[in-house]
């Protein structure tokens, strides 16, 4: 059928009878431009990130590893999803070959997974360390074994794509098609989405909330009690202090409610990029899409996708922006001309990573082996008005990556190549 010159066009025949939008040049300029400034800025984002913190043991932390981790997967994503997926939205027909048709989708699933399990062990970790400050917390080695474990759980789930998979012609229209092969057996491909969805997003979504809740709930109740501590310690004392709590303390809470909104930023961006491609798609399943939307389907999926694909996009932003180790870090990485032209190059203003140690008396960070043997980042204190200084002066690295959906399960190229035309 691809080599008959009497096939017809899909996309004429959809402009023809549905008047469907991604058929038209203007819109795919549009979103061609779209996804090439994600694909950019996310690809040389978590390279930064990936290098940031490869090249500086101090960053090597257990949170950091997670998020190296999470970078990878983003990485892939826009190698993949943010490639593959569009290019067949436009064109409709599968021009990648047999081996893709049944990769690409199984990859698009275990890099969503991945993600919402590692923000989920990021957010387990962090309760244990600040609810059970006593334990032993989690080392490098354990770390790995939980990066690997979440892999293997996801593939695991998403693997049934591979055998569902099916690249095929479809009717009379030109080209070959990679759709999924249930055997007519819709609700067992509904289920099968459903359960993964709520595996995969829902259950995660469920334990950070629950985490950060009790995390916030926690720090807040310390603050409390060393406040109420140190009231009664100079309550004792011959001369009154206002100022309850010492300034190491405030500096340690500061530390601990910088990470977590850190943290809780990561997963507020990375739900709002992908609920409403989660949304769409568990609509799409169970045929409850309003016809307003049904007559533009293949429009309102390509959003929805390209709203979800800027998830790769706002981490590495929001690591310049809340995290001063990293954002040094990725200061070191511009070359020595552009730091200079941005005016990062003052030690004061923006002290950056040389080696294990961090450049200047104000910000001053190690790697520091505790009795059980993991690696903590140790700041020390600084002047209040030399920190704004180098808070305004770093963040000019933002313009780098200033610039402002696929399936969210298995079924995600499916969505491209399902057709349904009336006439």
């Amino acid at each position: 059928m691809p080599n008959d010159t009497s096939c017809m066009n899909l996309n004429d025949e959809l402009w023809l009878f549905r008047g469907d939008y991604t058929t038209r040049t203007p819109v795919v300029v549009l979103f061609g431009f779209l996804y090439s400034i994600i694909i950019i800025c996310g690809v040389i984002g978590n390279t930064c990130v990936v290098l940031a913190i490869t090249r500086n043991k101090a960053l090597q932390t257990v949170p950091n590893l997670f998020i190296l981790s999470l970078s990878c997967s983003d990485i892939v994503v826009c190698c993949i999803s943010a490639t593959i997926t569009p290019i067949t939205a436009f064109r409709k027909d599968w021009i990648f070959g047999p081996a893709l048709c049944r990769i690409a989708p199984f990859f698009a699933g275990l890099s969503l997974c991945f993600s919402t399990f590692t923000l989920t062990a990021i957010s387990i970790d962090r309760y244990m360390l600040i609810c059970f400050p006593m334990k032993k917390p989690l080392s490098h080695k354990q770390a790995g074994y939980v990066i690997a474990f979440i892999c293997l759980f996801c593939g695991s789930i998403v693997s049934p794509v591979i055998f569902k998979q099916k690249l095929d012609t479809f009717g009379k229209f030109c080209g070959l098609y990679c759709t999924e092969n249930w055997e007519g057996n819709e609700y067992q491909r509904r289920i099968y989405g459903s359960i993964l969805l709520f595996i995969q997003f829902l259950i995660p979504l469920i334990i950070i909330g629950l985490s950060y809740t009790l995390i916030s709930l926690r720090i807040g109740q310390s603050m409390i009690l060393k406040n109420a501590k140190n009231k009664k310690n100079n309550s004792n004392s011959s001369d009154g202090c206002e100022n309850y709590l010492t300034d190491q303390q405030k500096i340690a809470i500061r530390r601990k409610q910088r990470a977590n909104r850190m943290f809780i930023a990561m997963v507020i961006a990375f739900v709002v990029s992908w609920l409403p491609s989660l949304t769409y798609n568990l609509l799409r399943d169970y045929e409850l899409l309003p016809d307003s939307v049904t007559s533009q389907e293949f429009l309102v999926g390509v959003a929805t996708h390209c709203t979800a694909m800027t998830s790769t996009v706002w981490n590495p932003l929001l690591y310049a922006a809340l995290n001063p180790q990293l954002r040094a870090a990725f200061i070191e990485l511009i070359p020595g001309s552009v730091r200079q032209k941005l005016h990062l190059e003052q030690e004061k203003s923006c002290p950056l990573l040389n080696g294990n140690n961090l450049t200047g008396t104000e910000l001053t960070q190690a790697g520091r082996t505790n009795k059980y043997g993991s690696t903590s980042i140790q700041v020390g204190p600084c002047k209040r008005a030399d920190m704004q200084i180098m808070q305004s002066s770093c963040k000019r690295v933002l313009f780098l990556f200033l610039f402002p959906s696929f399936r969210t399960d298995f079924q995600s190229v499916e969505f491209f190549f399902s057709f349904s035309l009336s006439s």
